[in-house]
């Protein structure tokens, strides 16, 4: 109940921002209306809360030959959970690349009560998805995500587990979730009551500038919303935050793309244009981004922050000035207050008591291997959680000049990235912090690296090297000891035996940049030593 408070709360700052709600039915039959759904609510608030259930699903042999044939047109299926018995569900094989099962499989399902009969619910609600969540094998990402999201005030489907008897064939343990429909958008978006909004399918890898598809809305679809979403972000970038700003809202959609860096969500929307819903909503005239298909969780408990974009939205929100340290400032300030250790640790622990209570009878080897993975991401949860406050630490910070217009350059980082090498910090007879970087083997690539934001300007950074023995390595990328800028060739080398010797890197911005310096070598044997004070950043004046 809190989690529907916040969003009521939510959903009334943004009416209470835009005036006066749209005409409704008559009030005696809205308000029964209101009863119906507020106890429909309940119910499947309590489901999602309450003991793992059994799914047993039965498809009579003609049907289950057509979903041979045709896996996502709907068949007829009799479904019985507990004492429960629901005639005449419309079921079809669900999934895309990855978890795609035939039913003679493992298949995920797609369950509506109410498609072939009308009226009919299960425990509060019209739609479930059984997923057999072959991509997360603690069945546990779903669950965590889900309740994360929707503690940040982003409407998303909830989610628990299920067992799963196919006509008589015991499947297992499945990740259910409710379904994306019109009780979910009247439910998450009570300023759109009577549901007319259009609420999109992302589909597989499809980006908003695809006609995706429509599966709640009303009227014609003729995509004149999600138009307006593409030309805002094809506006140019001094008019581009206001434009979609009036179609957009900015400020969860700030939160979504912050919980997928957070949760290392590398197939959703904003990584990789999949596994999304869209609503827009038609009181505020704001698209909201919501996530779907949450499955490959938290794989890489040191992944970058900001990691790259690849759906549209994304990368033209994050390019203007000032989106990445919003975007930084968004993740800071749920890192604080929502993905904590205590936080995390409240919504594992009840839900894997539910697990072990529902798998009490299930064999050993099943239940050990199911805790082994549960601890496995409990580990890279709580991980991922004390990694995120080391890395904002690191964040580029704003760079003085001095008088002479030069800066010294700190905050190295050793990246030893392959072959054989080494990259440490010693002190050299002479007194001075030096990098010390040596290539033990063939095709060795070793040195430091450090973060920073520049503003828009021509740029030199310098440094002293010293070198012994180096052979160079030649690739795309340089050769022998030098300077670069991540992502880029450098032309500086240094190889062979040298004394210390004074190199180069110049770099034109034609728009302010955040970037990461690298001094390194690229050899197939010997040593380099770079001197720490001597690496210095001077603004050009041309």
């Amino acid at each position: 109940m809190r989690d529907r408070f916040c969003v009521l709360l939510l959903a009334g700052a943004l009416l209470f921002g835009v005036g006066c709600r749209p005409a409704r039915a008559p009030v005696a039959v809205a308000a029964a209306e209101e009863i119906k759904e507020t106890a429909l609510d309940r119910a499947a608030t309590a489901f999602f809360a309450g003991p793992i259930p059994t799914f047993d699903v039965r498809i009579a042999s003609n049907a289950l030959n057509s979903l041979r044939q045709e896996p996502r047109k709907p068949v007829l299926a009799t479904v019985v959970v507990g004492s429960e018995v629901f005639e005449s569900v419309s079921i079809h094989v669900k999934g895309s690349a990855g978890s795609s099962r035939s039913v003679d499989d493992n298949p995920a399902l797609t369950l509506n009560f109410g498609k072939f009969k009308e009226g009919q619910n299960a425990f509060g609600l019209h739609k479930l998805h059984l997923n057999n969540s072959v991509q997360d094998p603690s069945r546990m990402d779903e669950l965590v995500a889900s309740t994360l999201y929707r503690k940040a005030g982003i409407p998303t489907a909830r989610a628990t587990q299920a067992l799963v008897i196919l006509n008589g064939r015991d499947l297992g343990l499945y990740v259910l979730k409710e379904g994306y429909d019109k009780a979910f958008v009247r439910r998450n978006f009570p300023t759109d009551p009577e549901a007319q909004g259009n609420l999109y399918d992302g589909g597989f890898v499809r980006d908003i500038d695809q006609d995706l598809v429509r599966d709640v809305g009303r009227g014609t679809n003729d995509y004149a919303d999600l138009q307006k979403l593409r030309d805002a972000v094809n506006e140019p970038p001094a008019t581009r935050l206001a434009r979609l700003g009036a179609i957009l809202d900015l400020d969860h959609f700030l939160t979504y793309c912050a919980l997928q860096s957070i949760m290392d969500d590398w197939d959703g929307y904003p990584r990789n244009r999949n596994n999304y819903r869209l609503y827009h909503d038609p009181v505020s005239g704001r698209f909201h981004f919501i996530p779907h298909g949450m499955d490959q969780l938290f794989a890489n408990v040191a992944q970058p922050l900001d990691p790259g974009w690849s759906g549209i939205v994304a990368q033209r929100y994050f390019e203007l000035p000032g989106g990445r340290e919003h975007l930084l400032d968004r993740i800071g300030s749920l890192s604080s207050n929502l993905f904590t250790a205590r936080v995390l640790t409240n919504i594992l622990d009840p839900a894997t008591v539910r697990l072990t209570n529902a798998l009490a009878m299930r064999p050993d080897p099943e239940r050990q291997e199911l805790m082994q993975h549960i601890n496995g991401l409990r580990w890279r949860l709580l991980e991922r959680a004390a990694q995120i406050p080391q890395q904002l630490e690191l964040r580029p910070r704003p760079i003085t000049f001095d008088d002479r217009g030069e800066m010294r350059v700190g905050g190295w980082l050793p990246r030893p990235d392959t072959g054989n090498g080494v990259a440490e910090i010693i002190t050299y007879p002479e007194g001075n912090r030096v990098f010390h970087l040596v290539a033990r083997s063939p095709g060795t690539v070793a040195g430091f690296r450090a973060p920073m934001r520049l503003p828009a300007g021509d740029y030199q950074l310098s440094a002293r090297i010293k070198t012994a023995n180096l052979e160079p390595l030649v690739d795309e990328r340089g050769v022998g000891a030098g300077l670069r800028i991540g992502g880029s060739r450098r032309t500086n080398s240094i190889s062979g035996t040298h004394d210390w010797t004074t190199i180069h890197h110049e770099l034109h911005l034609s728009e302010a940049r955040d970037l990461e310096w690298v001094a390194e070598i690229r050899a197939n044997g010997g040593e380099a030593w770079i001197e720490a004070n001597s690496l210095r950043l001077t603004r050009l004046q041309r």
